[in-house]
């Protein structure tokens, strides 16, 4: 699943390891970006994937994801480093459908590496909601060549898997891209699909099948919550996406590290 197991540098581990990277110096971006818009999660319906059930998926998915950019919003506000961090109250279908209209190009991997956000729509967005820049998180699908273990961490299989993957950008009033989690960082949110190791070991045979998660299944994973007592917990999958997005972003903590 999702990196990281290690965090290079001892400040760092201090601090938590930042994710994305900035496409503009971090003290350029803590004085450009004041007030941060965050658009609800937006979904791209037609982004390509190899799930027999892909409609039911992305809207399993749309529905999960609504209004938990409000979760994010607070994280992002508890940093106390933006003057404002203001949700935006616009439909993610529509916004999915004008914002996201030119996709995104893929890393060799199948990773994708930041969509080409539609400069329009995103100036209008600024403007209506008087922001200096916007935070866009984007759920898409993709086809992923990595390697897979086993459960019993003996075997391995490199293909190509179908999974979620979300991409996050801060893009300023004016189309630049400050800030990005993409490609090789981009989160990885669901794996729709397992190589059966069980199935082969009990066949004997060398041939390992890749199998679909039911859609079942992965509602369970977008339900699934840790262990604690007391208030509603966040989802585990957005607890994770959010914290990494808030690590990346937060210009409070970059001043730490400078």
């Amino acid at each position: 699943m999702k990196k990281l197991l290690f965090c290079c540098l001892p400040l760092i581990l201090i601090f938590g390891c930042a994710s994305g990277s900035f496409q503009v110096s971090k003290k350029e971006y803590q004085t450009r970006v004041q007030v941060l818009g965050v658009l609800p999660l937006l979904v791209d319906a037609g982004s390509d994937i190899n799930y027999p059930q892909k409609d039911l998926l992305f809207d399993l998915l749309a529905r999960s994801a609504a209004g938990k950019h409000q979760s994010l919003v607070e994280q992002l506000k508890k940093k106390k480093g933006y003057f404002d961090v203001r949700p935006l109250s616009v439909s993610p279908e529509l916004t999915a459908l004008s914002l996201l209209s030119a996709g995104s190009p893929h890393d060799e991997s199948g990773r994708p590496l930041g969509y080409a956000l539609d400069a329009n729509t995103v100036a209008e967005l600024a403007r209506q909601n008087v922001v200096d820049a916007l935070l866009v998180v984007v759920f898409s699908g993709a086809q992923v060549e990595e390697t897979r273990r086993s459960r019993t961490m003996l075997e391995t299989l490199k293909t190509r898997y179908s999974d979620v993957l979300a991409t996050a950008a801060v893009v300023d009033r004016n189309g630049q891209v400050l800030w990005q989690l993409s490609g090789a960082d981009s989160f990885q949110a669901l794996v729709l699909q397992y190589a059966d190791f069980d199935e082969a070991y009990y066949n004997k045979t060398d041939l390992v099948q890749i199998k679909n998660i039911s859609l079942a299944g992965i509602e369970r994973v977008l339900e699934e919550v840790p262990d604690a007592e007391g208030r509603r917990q966040l989802p585990k999958m957005y607890q994770e996406l959010f914290a990494e997005i808030a690590s990346g972003i937060s210009p409070g903590l970059l001043d730490s590290l400078r």
